[in-house]
């Protein structure tokens, strides 16, 4: 059952003046996994960022304690090119727990990255998530 989605778009004008304007910017929201896969291809570093938007919105945690560190959050591809979370910290502990299966979809043109998440589970509680139907 599909218990979460997100979706986030961001410019990549945006996303290169702050990798201008801030030196360590990339450090901050990339893992070193993710640096050595994307380098500084404006597009692929924006997608990644609205990945991790879109995975927070997927999420719905229960209240505003879910902190979600950047660097938490990989994204990775697999060989054929299909993108892919890898969750850690808070964010993987919270993902493990409720045994949630993540499917992300990313493209990038015209200026602008964007990100779509499904996150696939069991609903919290049966009060939410089903409409009974």
């Amino acid at each position: 059952m599909i218990v979460g989605v997100g979706i986030d778009t961001v410019e990549l004008e945006r996303i290169e003046r702050a990798m201008e304007r801030w030196p360590r910017f990339l450090d901050r929201i990339l893992t070193p996994r993710e640096r050595a896969r994307t380098g500084e291809r404006v597009e692929r570093v924006a997608a990644r960022w609205a990945a991790k938007e879109a995975l927070f919105k997927a999420l719905d945690p229960p209240s505003k304690g879910l902190y979600m560190g950047w660097r938490d959050v990989e994204v990775l591809n697999t060989s054929t090119g299909r993108p892919f979370f890898v969750v850690k910290g808070r964010t993987g502990r919270y993902v493990k727990r409720r045994n949630l299966r993540l499917h992300l979809s990313l493209s990038h043109d015209r200026g602008r990255a964007v990100a779509l998440v499904l996150a696939q589970g069991r609903p919290r509680s049966r009060s939410r998530g089903c409409l009974g139907l």
